[in-house]
């Protein structure tokens, strides 16, 4: 592009001006010259692998090319010797040290040569008269000193500018790396990280936050807030506060299945390397298990501060009721007890036998009993609670059962305790629609964290229970229904537990109720025949 440029011109003004003495063909030979040459070089380089030595062939015909440019313009007289450090600086750049060093030690060599020769009139050159000789050493002594200079200094600025370029790239190898093991940690580490801006917008967002919530990056930048409510979003008002120390906190998220978790989590300060503060880390971890096995755990020592009274009081109570059952029975018998007194007698007996079998449930509650190892068909179970919720008075024809059970779900354990289960499970269900409605009950096979369980549910289509009730309904003595004990799912509760099992509660006010029951399943490859000769009236 230079080369066309400067010739151009110089044909313009050649043609035109006639500035110099020599024919313009020249010129046009020159030209093409260049032309061909950048062709040949554009073609090698592709095929070319040692490409240092390329450029330096390169240099030297572009070297050689100025020279007889030089000469053809008048040699000593011609200002195109400026294009020498052109190529000097391009050397520089391409080959370095070395090669703007050489390059300015041929363009001295040629050029001095040239005006030599001009000046001696050797073979076709031709001297000027308009220069001493002492101002050819001169002009050829300043030229040399200015090629070196170029050399020099484009040379120093190449060194710098590939030691810059170098540093450029170990850093970014650093930095490569430094993000690449950033993305590993990240990924590799099990608790939930989130990092936002003072905007509260999501920078960060790991696979294990990702798996904790159910939501994706994309997903929770949009709707953080819904999901984390004003747990985190109270924390921006309160950066203050942070620069002490993080805040530990537990808040409840809903994940994208619709379901509730618990985290625990910690709230520290981002800055930056010059200690301002740029967001927010959030660092969280799923404790909604660890949560429920605390509640477990204070169950359990309510469980031991009751079994403790129960053990003391239970016989001095059960005794005295069951004398006084059996006076008012006999004096009922034997006296004509009419009107007002034979129905407070009624109510006696019968307030007794009430008082009796609250006893009873709350002894059941509160004893410690083994599971037991009998294998149990559960479909099989299940059924016959079913059958005989049918032909109880709880049951009312308005009430649809729908059942879908798993015939090859079997566990060790109670079954006349795990009836118990079912029925008080269904029994709540009855009572818990007040016209009509449906009652769903399921059993199933699942791997759940790499352990088989059998997955029993009951759904109904009653009043719900509200969110505060939820939390409570497993604890002895709450209940919501008027006359009720508050024992029934407490001793649910107490006898999936013995059976190493665990229970889930979904619920919703005016939209029904779930509860689940997760139980291990036999491992026994052969158990199924033995189950089905313990209970040939599986379905």
């Amino acid at each position: 592009m230079v080369s066309s440029f400067l010739l151009g011109s110089l044909i313009f003004f050649q043609r035109r001006y006639a500035i110099y003495s020599f024919g313009i063909f020249y010129l046009y030979y020159f030209l093409s010259a260049v032309y061909v040459l950048s062709g040949i070089y554009w073609y090698l380089a592709h095929k070319l692998q040692n490409l240092p030595l390329f450029a330096y062939i390169q240099v030297g015909f572009d070297i050689i090319l100025v020279t007889f440019l030089v000469h053809l313009t008048g040699g000593i007289d011609s200002g195109f010797s400026l294009l020498y450090h052109l190529i000097i600086i391009s050397a520089s750049i391409i080959l370095y040290r070395r090669g703007g060093y050489l390059s300015a030690s041929m363009a001295s060599i040629f050029y001095g040569g040239m005006l030599d020769m001009q000046y001696y009139n050797v073979f076709f050159f031709v001297r000027s008269s308009n220069f001493t000789a002492m101002q050819v050493l001169y002009f050829v002594s300043v030229n040399i000193l200015s090629f070196y200079t170029v050399a020099l200094l484009s040379s120093y600025l190449s060194e710098r500018l590939r030691k810059t370029k170098q540093e450029l790239r170990e850093k970014s190898i650093d930095f490569n790396d430094l993000r690449v093991l950033q993305d590993h940690i990240l990924r590799s580490v099990g608790s939930g990280i989130l990092a936002m801006d003072l905007n509260g917008r999501i920078s960060s967002w790991n696979p294990a936050a990702e798996q904790i919530t159910g939501y994706s990056h994309g997903e929770i930048r949009q709707m953080w807030q819904e999901v984390f409510g004003e747990s985190i979003k109270n924390l921006f008002g309160h950066t203050d506060d942070l620069k002490e120390k993080p805040f530990h906190f537990e808040g409840e998220i809903k994940k994208k299945d619709d379901g509730r978790a618990i985290l625990g989590m910690t709230a520290s300060l981002l800055r930056d390397d010059r200690d301002a503060v740029r967001g927010i880390i959030l660092v969280f971890q799923d404790i909604t298990r660890l949560v429920e096995m605390e509640e477990q755990v204070r169950r359990q020592d309510r469980l031991a501060t009751v079994g403790s009274l129960a053990a003391g009081i239970a016989h001095e109570i059960r005794n005295p009721l069951a004398s006084l059952s059996g006076s008012i029975q006999v004096l009922q018998a034997e006296l004509d007890v009419q009107g007002d007194n034979r129905r407070l007698m009624d109510i006696v007996l019968r307030e007794t036998d009430r008082l009796n079998a609250i006893i009873t449930e709350f002894l059941e509650y509160a004893r410690p009993t083994p599971a037991g190892d009998e294998q149990i068909v559960l479909s099989s179970l299940v059924d016959e609670t079913v059958t005989l919720l049918r032909n109880s008075r709880e049951f009312r024809e308005t009430i649809k059962i729908i059942c879908n059970l798993d015939q090859y779900a079997i566990v060790l354990g109670d079954p006349r305790r795990l009836r118990q289960v079912f029925w008080n499970l269904l029994i709540n269900a009855c009572q818990a629609i007040p016209d009509s409605g449906e009652i769903s009950v399921s059993v199933e096979q699942r791997s759940e964290a790499g352990e088989d369980m059998a997955v029993i549910t009951v759904a109904d289509t009653g009043m719900g229970i509200g969110q505060e009730s939820q939390k409570k309904i497993f604890d002895p003595f709450f209940t919501t229904k008027q006359g009720g004990t508050g024992l029934g799912l407490a001793i649910v509760h107490r006898i999936i537990d013995e059976h190493g099992g665990s229970l889930t509660v979904k619920s919703e006010p005016e939209k029904g109720s779930s509860i689940s029951i997760r139980l291990p399943l036999m491992s026994a490859a052969g158990s199924h025949d033995a189950s089905v000769r313990q209970h040939p009236a599986m379905p």
